[in-house]
Order: structure tokens, then C-alpha cells, then sequence
């Protein structure tokens, strides 16, 4: 399946994937594909977030181009970020084709 596929079913499933990026291994869950500057990129938030009040989230919100995404897979049973990116790191996407509804 392609990075893109793989995201789309992601979203439409709210699951968290695994992708490598520049060289390194993250987990993230993506919340929306669209494109930016003409070219195919995805809104995820990256990294670790306990759900907890007294846990601080450890990941950060991401407009990655999909070019620069290799192996990535579905995690399943892995808990999906439900939280909501500002403002500023939204409007970076644009023409967004499918998001979490």
C-alpha cells in the first residue's frame, strides 16, 4: 500500500502509524492530507501522548511531505491523539482532501 493509502485508511480509522522520516523512526497520528506548495503533504502530530492530566504530551503537531515518508505501517492498539493543532501549523496545509471528522 502507499504512504498515501496507508495515511487515508489511518485517518478514516483514527490509528496511529509508524513512519520513518529523515533517517529516524516516529509514531504519529495523522489528522488530515492534503497539499502544500503543489505537492502532497500530511497534518500529523508526532510523538508520545499519555492521555493523562498529569503527563505532559511529548510530541508536537507536523505538515511532513508524504515524498519523505518510508515504511510506514498501521499501529493498531496504539492510543490515537485526539488534540487539535493551533491555528498557525493548520493553515500550512491546504486544499485538504480528506481530515478527521
Amino acid at each position: 500500500m502507499s504512504v498515501e493509502n496507508t495515511l487515508r485508511d489511518a485517518i478514516q480509522k483514527k490509528s496511529v502509524v509508524g513512519f520513518t522520516f529523515d533517517g529516524k523512526n516516529y509514531t504519529g497520528s495523522p489528522h488530515a492530507l492534503g497539499e502544500r506548495d503543489g505537492t502532497p503533504h500530511v497534518l500529523i502530530y508526532r510523538g508520545e501522548d499519555a492521555h493523562e492530566k498529569r503527563v505532559p504530551p511529548t510530541g508536537e503537531w507536523s505538515v511532513l511531505p508524504l515524498s519523505d515518508m518510508t515504511d510506514i505501517r498501521l499501529l493498531s492498539g496504539e492510543s490515537f491523539h485526539v488534540g487539535h493543532p493551533d491555528a498557525k501549523v493548520k493553515a500550512e496545509l491546504h486544499k485538504v482532501s480528506i481530515s478527521v471528522g
